[in-house]
């Protein structure tokens, strides 16, 4: 008769992996986010890291930017604005990217949209987003109960004040606004979104 002691159920180890992809792929995205974030003069594989992250980064939205630190800061205002006809023949615009306008959650809350727009929308080598931009704008002002047979995407910019103070702020700086539409569509009869 066998003892009960002398025969003990083997038990196998989970591999790592799959127990801890949630860590794993927290410290990966850190790893990327780190990378993407660093001059290349002081972080030598950021090309590397770049090229292999960036596109994931990119399609789920994680990408960063940060041009509006050192050593380089945006040196001016900038907002995207889209302007619109009715087939009523009424006009009407919406800026998109007016952050000063909007109260500090819905500043929150349009965060990516503003670097969206500001960071990939507005520039001409990212000219491939306007149609479908374009396309998403109609669907959704259909959905508000307008009609629209004509969309404009316009970029302004002005040069932003090196100064930070109270009378510098944002909504009362004395820069004029120079604007540039760079996206006109007439949207087709038999467009159905």
């Amino acid at each position: 008769m066998r003892s009960s002691s002398s025969r003990q159920p083997s038990r196998r180890l989970a591999p790592p992996l799959p127990r801890h992809w949630q860590t794993i792929l927290v410290a990966g995205y850190a790893f990327a986010a780190f990378s993407w974030s660093m001059p290349a003069r002081l972080f030598p594989p950021k090309a590397l890291l770049d090229g292999v992250c960036g596109a994931v980064l990119n399609v789920f939205g994680l990408w960063q930017s940060w041009d509006m630190f050192s050593p380089d800061p945006r040196r001016e205002d900038i907002r995207v604005e889209v302007r619109f006809a009715n087939r009523d023949g009424t006009s009407h615009s919406l800026m998109l990217t007016a952050m000063n306008a909007m109260g500090y959650g819905e500043r929150l809350q349009k965060e990516r949209w503003r670097k969206f727009f500001n960071d990939h929308l507005r520039l001409d080598d990212e000219r491939s987003l306007w149609q479908p931009f374009a396309e998403f704008m109609v669907r959704a002002l259909r959905d508000e109960g307008q009609d629209p047979v004509s969309i404009e995407l316009v970029r302004w910019w002005r040069a932003a004040e090196p100064r930070v103070s109270p009378q510098a702020r944002p909504d009362v700086r004395q820069a004029p606004w120079g604007s540039y539409t760079f996206y006109r569509w007439r949207v087709p009869a038999e467009f159905q979104p």
